[in-house]
């Protein structure tokens, strides 16, 4: 029996890596744009792009569904998704609710080493000279700014809506208006942080979120 334990084992573990890694590849290439979204996604391309076998890219394919940033076309396969104007509004309306917990709790939390990571961010997104730097910063800001929260399943939610609305959000990079405002608005963010004024905070993070959707409208609608 143990001579079969050794065996099944370490196959189970480097399958459920293999899945993991995939999982978060794909992931990565959705969020930086660099799967468009609505466009089809080649398994056997894919397979050979991130060097895995199509057993656990399948599997991953199938997580990324579960998280809304893949749609399963009964024609076409598995192919990038984009929220309808429609579900981003919901999104951005439960953005809203989640993000003010978030950010209630995290003012608990709150120390000067978080304030020096979130100024380490906002000197990044001053520097980003391209879209995906800014991406990738803005991503960071906001990453670094929730996680001081304690509310863990909040947090997580609030990550897996904002990637559903990457796309959108993505946009705002491609706009060197809309890119000063975010940038102004993390700035005032981190200051209020400081501060310790909760009230202040949320109102903060609903006008962020509403100019954010009102400009994305602006754009789509």
């Amino acid at each position: 029996m143990s001579e079969v334990k050794s065996e099944v084992v370490p196959l189970l573990l480097n399958r459920t890596t293999a899945t993991e890694a995939a999982t978060d590849a794909v992931r990565g290439l959705i969020l930086s744009g660099a799967i468009p979204p609505g466009s089809l996604i080649r398994q056997d391309l894919l397979s050979k792009r991130l060097g895995v076998s199509r057993t656990p890219l399948r599997e991953a394919l199938q997580r990324l569904t579960v998280e809304g940033l893949i749609r399963l076309d009964h024609h076409r396969g598995a192919v990038a998704a984009a929220p309808s104007i429609t579900e981003l509004r919901e999104i951005y309306e439960l953005q809203e609710m989640l993000e003010c917990v978030a950010a209630r709790d995290a003012l608990k939390h709150f120390t000067d080493a978080d304030l020096a990571d979130l100024r380490d961010c906002i000197d990044e997104l001053s520097r980003a000279e391209t879209s995906v730097e800014w991406i990738r910063g803005n991503l960071a800001f906001h990453t670094t700014m929730y996680r001081i929260s304690e509310k863990k399943l909040v947090v997580e939610m609030i990550t897996q809506l904002r990637n559903r609305a990457i796309l959108y959000i993505n946009m705002v990079a491609r706009s060197g208006e809309s890119r000063k405002r975010a940038e102004a608005d993390h700035i005032e963010m981190v200051a209020v942080l400081a501060s310790g004024d909760g009230d202040r905070l949320e109102e903060l993070i609903r006008s962020h979120l509403r100019a954010t959707l009102a400009w994305v409208e602006s754009i789509i609608v």
